[in-house]
């Protein structure tokens, strides 16, 4: 375990925000998580150290580690059915505002799992695999990326890896949130992208109404594998002191589907009573809600923040929102 200093503030002032349990392991200890009284950024604190992280993320369990290969049961083909109808708006995402002929875009994707949103990106645009590279530290789920046909997949950190290239497109996909050296890796993608290139960042919105509803039943909280929370505004602050310019922040209303149903069950897990059609209701509701209120993507349940690289040196305008930054309630425009 470590306690670590807000990346930033640069300071270790923080103020109790909540006692999360692991949903994974409810009867094991609480995880404290805090608030930087100085950023205004959330943050598991203690955290598992990177070498003590792997054995937090059960390979049966976690969602983004299931495939074609391991999908055992019937929720598992269910989700990779719901997940794959969800591809192609995410591959739309990362390729909006980029015209340029498919054989010279390179894009880089941390945390890519398996690799499927890269394989949409060569299936749907024509993207060459030689171009599409992955950042993945689990041994199997890089090992099922590169089976499916992507060569790129490297198991090294990202200020790490030596790729050749620069990027047209840098991917965290719901990723950024679970990186230890999360300054590194901002570094190296302030260097990794071309002229003009582009972070693609979606995560879950600790500002979110359903963050608020749900408290630490909220699953989007997974302790201890999200060592970050953000709120546009945090992740704003975080971009800046990196040199990169946020142009825009939009709602994920699918991520508001996802954190209701299984903030639901989790919630009937913890209080011991039985989720059926009853928590079935609930979470609909709850989702609906979810959705309009994500109308204000301060409010979304998930965001996607798209951000380019500042004319100003990185650090700069640490701790202030960059002067162009804007908030969209549009999804996928």
């Amino acid at each position: 375990m470590e306690l670590v200093p807000c990346p930033i503030a640069g300071d270790r002032d923080f103020a109790p925000w909540i006692e999360a349990p692991d949903r994974f392991d409810l009867s094991g200890p609480s995880w404290s998580i805090v608030r930087s009284s100085s950023s205004g950024l959330v943050m598991l604190n203690p955290r598992p150290r990177e070498g003590e992280a792997a054995k937090h993320y059960p390979p049966q369990a976690y969602d983004p580690f299931i495939h074609q290969g391991n999908a055992s049961s019937a929720r598992d083909r269910a989700y990779l059915l719901t997940s794959s109808l969800l591809l192609g708006l995410r591959a739309s995402i990362v390729m909006r505002g980029l015209r340029k002929p498919a054989g010279s875009v390179h894009i880089l994707e941390a945390g890519c799992s398996t690799g499927r949103l890269l394989m949409r990106l060569h299936r749907d645009y024509g993207i060459p695999v030689q171009n599409l590279c992955g950042i993945e530290p689990d041994r199997t789920s890089s090992d099922a990326a590169r089976a499916s046909g992507l060569p790129r997949i490297y198991g090294t950190d990202l200020d790490r890896t030596v790729f050749g290239c620069r990027f047209d497109r840098i991917v965290f996909w719901h990723a950024l949130e679970h990186i230890h050296r999360i300054e590194e890796a901002l570094v190296s993608a302030q260097s990794l992208l071309e002229p003009g290139g582009m972070l693609v960042i979606a995560l879950p919105n600790i500002g979110s109404r359903d963050s608020l509803h749900y408290g630490k039943g909220w699953v989007a909280l997974d302790a201890p594998r999200h060592l970050y929370h953000f709120t546009p505004e945090s992740l704003g602050r975080l971009l800046s002191k990196h040199g990169f310019s946020v142009t825009d922040v939009r709602a994920f209303a699918p991520d508001a589907l996802y954190n209701a149903w299984y903030s639901e069950k989790l919630v009937s897990d913890i209080s011991g009573r039985r989720f059926g059609g009853t928590g079935a209701a609930r979470a609909a509701l709850q989702a609906a809600l979810s959705v309009i209120a994500g109308i204000d993507p301060s409010k979304a349940s998930g965001i996607v923040c798209r951000a380019v690289r500042s004319s100003q040196e990185p650090g700069i305008s640490a701790g202030i929102l960059p002067r162009d930054f804007s908030i969209s309630a549009e999804a996928t425009r």
